[in-house]
């Protein structure tokens, strides 16, 4: 019995999208490689097992194999040359169509004949149809073409070729058979690929989110924080870091206990994610300290959203078990330099935090521009 079903969030679909051509790319290589070992090999059993009865049935059978050998080589050739175009899905689509177009036509071939080469041929197209299941990318909406044609072809000759029935027709019922046994696999070979990729994604989540805010976590940040840093180095723009702690938080846990203080994080983590503009960027730092980054700043903007954020979070009160608490944050803001390094960007924010702790609390205090140097730029108890 198969598992039920599991969609691909919406928010995981273009990554879901990248990961099924690199396994089209995968599926592709190890297709071909098989199609130029038994292309060969079934050409010579034909002609010892079978026999040709003439040199244009030989010709015939090797005018059917090209395609599919054609294509094969033309799979390892852009895979060798690492060729970063989208030509993987649709290519390995086209070598499984090749294939079972190859086997049909041979079928095809070989109907009027009514004897044992057409059950060899039947007996080939139908290992053909239940291989080809195994390398398809999106399951049964691959094999509605890689099926269909040939099928409709088959049935179009036997229809309108005017050759007798088979007098032993038991054979036939293969190919459908095989069609729904193909249906099948690629149906629970899809939905497991897809189950793999949620579970990978969750995995990947869950090590760079905090479990209780929501929030990206220390490791995620340092991914953002890495990439705005290389942007800086190569001048295309500044960098603001915001090292926020919230004011008081361990009285929160003595006072009320250390479930509210999970409740007083995780609205504080809401508050964060509604009032930051959409490339700004929060995580949890550690403890009641979270990081912000603001790429693209100047001191101005700055200043600007510690403030938003800090007004934010005073007002209203935080609405928790134990009732309404007022609850306020400290913030320390330093813009990035072309000569440090991500280290002493954050220690210069952190140095700005703890003056805005010293200075009161509820502000937000800006790193100055020589080091070891801050002054408060805002400074707000309302």
């Amino acid at each position: 019995m198969m598992r039920k079903h599991a969609p691909i969030p919406t928010e995981w679909w273009a990554d879901f999208l990248l990961n099924q051509y690199s396994r089209s790319r995968r599926l592709g290589y190890l297709l071909s490689g098989v199609v130029l070992v038994l292309l060969p090999v079934f050409t010579i059993l034909d002609a010892t097992l079978v026999g040709y009865s003439n040199g244009e049935s030989v010709w015939k059978h090797i005018l059917l194999r090209l395609p599919a050998a054609m294509l094969a080589i033309t799979f390892l050739l852009l895979h060798r040359k690492k060729d970063p175009g989208l030509w993987a899905y649709p290519l390995l689509l086209t070598l499984n169509l090749s294939i079972v177009g190859m086997m049909a036509a041979m079928f095809v071939l070989h109907y009027s004949e009514q004897g044992g080469h057409l059950l060899y041929i039947t007996q080939g197209l139908t290992l053909a149809i239940i291989a080809v299941a195994t390398a398809t990318v999106y399951g049964v909406r691959d094999l509605v073409l890689i099926y269909g044609l040939p099928f409709m072809a088959v049935i179009a000759f036997i229809v309108f070729s005017g050759s007798p029935f088979p007098d032993n027709p038991i054979h036939l019922i293969f190919i459908p058979a095989a069609m729904g046994i193909g249906v099948v696999i690629a149906t629970m070979l899809y939905q497991e690929h897809q189950r793999t990729f949620i579970a990978s994604q969750q995995l990947e989540h869950s090590a760079l989110t905090d479990a209780l805010t929501g929030l990206p976590n220390r490791r995620s940040m340092h991914t953002h924080l890495q990439s705005e840093w290389s942007r800086a180095k190569r001048g295309e723009q500044c960098f603001a870091v915001l090292m926020a702690d919230l004011d008081r938080f361990k009285a929160v846990n003595d006072q009320y206990g250390h479930e509210v203080g999970d409740e007083v994080l995780t609205i504080l983590a809401t508050r964060f994610t509604t009032t930051l503009r959409g490339g700004d960027r929060v995580a949890r730092w550690g403890g009641e300290e979270f990081l912000l980054l603001i790429p693209s700043a100047t001191v101005e903007s700055a200043m600007a959203v510690a403030e938003k954020v800090r007004r934010a979070v005073a007002e209203p009160t935080f609405a928790t078990s134990a009732g309404n608490l007022a609850v306020t944050l400290s913030l320390g803001v330093a813009l990035h330099r072309q000569t440090e390094s991500i280290d002493e960007v954050i220690s210069r924010a952190d140095k700005a935090l703890y003056r805005a702790k010293q200075e009161g609390r509820n502000r937000a205090v800006l790193a100055g521009e020589r080091s070891g140097t801050v002054f408060s730029a805002i400074a707000s108890n309302s």
